[in-house]
């Protein structure tokens, strides 16, 4: 999640049809059909569609503040290895100089950005799936995990980085976080950490990041894969079937039984680690909490009502893990 105050301000450039001259700019690295890149949506970083010779593509660009460009590079040649490995990922497309990743000076900083060729497919929220999609849904992740063992790619950041960075970035009023942190820390130390089960996961393999066909599952947004044991992701792709919440985790239920019936089809997943959801859970919502403290950062009492309202929201989901913690204490 970005600073509130970046996305305000790009957002301020769009038009009334949700054209940018800030992605105009960033685009005449690549080209595009005149006047069609249009305003997606902004959350990590900022997305565009448009199109180049009629093909539908996608700008996705970060502010330097936010993301280096180094580490969209480890995302990249990620991509590469994944696909190499006919796992169906989305591919970035080269720019008029040959480069993949592009660094642009514009009035409101600079901007590191990537542009990918756009999938298209279904997507579906998470009450709509069937079992058998449920059961595609583990296949497709098991499948990713199997291509990401051994990979060696280095560049991004890790679960320890992760809670290195909660640990600099909590104030110190923050005190069930902060013994949360220490309780995690402790708990990952004892964690058994090898090829098998700890490498580069997607981070974020949830549904809006699916693009369903009949032949296969597509994947796409890898903008914050990090090393961490593989069942992480298993506990992040499937946040909303728990409520988001470690403690209404039910190994029992069909839908996540179905998941992982899905994923033992390609790799195994012992019982002893899917117990550890829970665990992961956790530190996904502290590391989330840090990040949703440092989002907000506008002056609700002067900012535009839908900024002022996101923000809002925001500190509400943050309150919410604040008494996550303080009730696992």
């Amino acid at each position: 999640m970005m600073k509130l105050s970046l996305m305000q301000a790009v957002v301020d450039t769009l038009n009334d049809s949700h054209a940018s001259p800030i992605a105009d700019t960033i685009l005449a690295a690549w080209g595009q059909d005149p006047g069609s890149a249009r305003y997606f949506r902004a959350s990590a970083n900022f997305v565009f569609m448009f199109t180049r010779g009629d093909q539908p593509c996608i700008l996705r660009f970060s502010h330097a503040s936010e993301r280096t460009a180094d580490a969209i590079h480890a995302e990249l040649a990620y991509l590469d290895h994944l696909a190499a490995r006919e796992v169906p990922v989305a591919r970035p497309i080269q720019s008029l100089s040959g480069r993949f990743v592009e660094s642009v000076a514009t009035p409101l900083g600079t901007f590191h950005a990537v542009v990918f060729e756009r999938l298209t497919g279904q997507q579906y929220d998470i009450d709509e799936l069937s079992l058998a999609q449920f059961t595609r849904w583990g296949s497709a992740l098991g499948s990713l995990h199997q291509a990401a063992e051994g990979y060696a790619g280095a560049g991004r950041l890790s679960i320890h980085d992760h809670l290195q960075t909660v640990a600099q970035q909590l104030p110190a009023h923050e005190g069930s976080a902060l013994r949360q942190l220490a309780l995690l820390e402790r708990q990952l130390t004892a964690l058994p950490k090898n090829g098998q089960s700890f490498g580069l996961i997607h981070y974020d393999f949830e549904l809006d990041n699916l693009i369903w066909s009949s032949q296969q599952v597509r994947i796409v947004d890898f903008d914050d894969c990090a090393m961490y044991w593989f069942t992480a992701d298993i506990a992040f792709a499937l946040r909303d079937l728990f409520a988001d919440q470690a403690a209404q985790i039910d190994t029992s239920e069909e839908r996540f039984r179905a998941f992982i019936a899905g994923y033992r089809e390609i790799r195994q997943v012992s019982d002893q680690e899917l117990a550890q959801l829970g665990l992961f859970l956790r530190v996904h919502n502290l590391v989330m909490f840090a990040k949703l403290l440092r989002a907000a950062d506008i002056d609700a009492q002067t900012a535009p009502a839908w900024i002022a309202d996101l923000q809002d929201r925001l500190l509400g989901k943050a309150q919410t893990y604040r008494e996550s913690f303080a009730a696992g204490e």
